[in-house]
């Protein structure tokens, strides 16, 4: 199963001695599903600093995998309690990166839903401090109208 969506995201870092910066971002993209395990993938755009960047969410029970390939590439594993260690390579070098999600939770079926985590971060062993994501997914052909007159 696969299906052009629109996917909504709304991400929060809270670094260390700073205050909250939020971002939002909608854009296309498609949701697959193959052997249970849902995928939610969009390519960056100039927005986003990433251009030229594809993003994927595979989301499973136990755990969020982030794969991000083109420009950048990084895979980063989200697991309630136990932190993962990554490469972010930019292409002029390479970071990195340690997670340690605090909570993943998803409500993703075929027609879409949400998916959301938080995670401490750290930079080569340093802490950073505190990411949080919610995505919500929906079909391309359910509007805005369609909500409202539901």
């Amino acid at each position: 199963m696969k299906k052009d969506v629109l996917i909504s995201i709304r991400g929060t870092q809270k670094m260390e001695g700073e205050e909250p910066q939020t971002v939002e971002l909608v854009t296309g993209g498609t949701l697959s599903r193959e052997d249970g395990i849902y995928s939610v993938s969009y390519v960056e755009s100039e927005v986003t600093g990433m251009e030229g960047v594809n993003t994927t969410f595979e989301i499973r029970p136990e755990k969020i995998i982030l794969s991000r390939s083109g420009n950048l590439d990084s895979t980063m594993i989200f697991e309630p309690g136990k932190k993962n260690e990554s490469l972010y390579d930019m292409g002029f070098g390479a970071l990195l990166i340690g997670v340690n999600a605090r909570f993943i939770e998803s409500e993703l079926d075929d027609n879409g839903g949400r998916f959301a985590f938080d995670y401490q971060v750290e930079i080569e062993h340093e802490p950073i401090g505190v990411n949080e994501y919610e995505i919500s997914v929906r079909t391309k052909s359910e509007t805005f109208a369609d909500k409202v007159l539901q």
